[in-house]
């Protein structure tokens, strides 16, 4: 590659607390009234943080994948967005592999995300990653906020 030329991926790195400040913003403008508030993000960064993956795109924050993993072998993806100016280039994809290798890592042997329905990049992308449908909840994050439950399940 050429000192002038950009990667067309993303550099994936386990979350740092300076990240916060971005992974808040791109949860207002992805998930609008359903974003994390600050504090409940700092509150599970203390908790869950050091399995956290961001990606970013010439040294920004893009991307996040906030996981926790429990003592049981489940994790769960808590949060996942890409900023829109990055979709369509991969990045949601390898942020997806890079936060399961996490996963893997640290032992988990299934790991659960929500999706809304009729969000179809978001099913095609947890698809092609590995992830099948499980369940339905009417209102899983309330009144008129129905989420299906996907999993993956990871064979050490």
């Amino acid at each position: 590659m050429l000192a002038f030329e950009k990667p067309d991926s993303p550099v994936c790195r386990t979350a740092s607390l300076s990240d916060l400040d971005a992974i808040r913003a791109l949860e207002v403008v992805e998930f609008e009234h359903l974003a994390y508030p600050y504090f409940v993000l700092r509150q599970l960064f203390e908790l869950h943080g050091a399995n956290w993956t961001v990606a970013e795109d010439d040294g920004v924050v893009c991307g996040y994948v906030l996981t926790a993993v429990d003592g049981d072998g489940t994790a769960w993806f808590l949060g996942f967005a890409v900023a829109s100016a990055c979709r369509g280039r991969g990045f949601g994809r390898v942020l997806l592999e890079a936060a399961l290798a996490q996963c893997r890592k640290v032992h988990a042997e299934q790991v659960y995300v929500t999706v809304k329905p009729g969000n179809r990049s978001a099913y095609h992308l947890y698809k092609e990653i590995g992830f099948a449908w499980v369940d339905h909840e009417v209102d899983y994050f309330g009144a008129d906020e129905p989420r299906d439950v996907l999993v993956h399940r990871i064979y050490h």
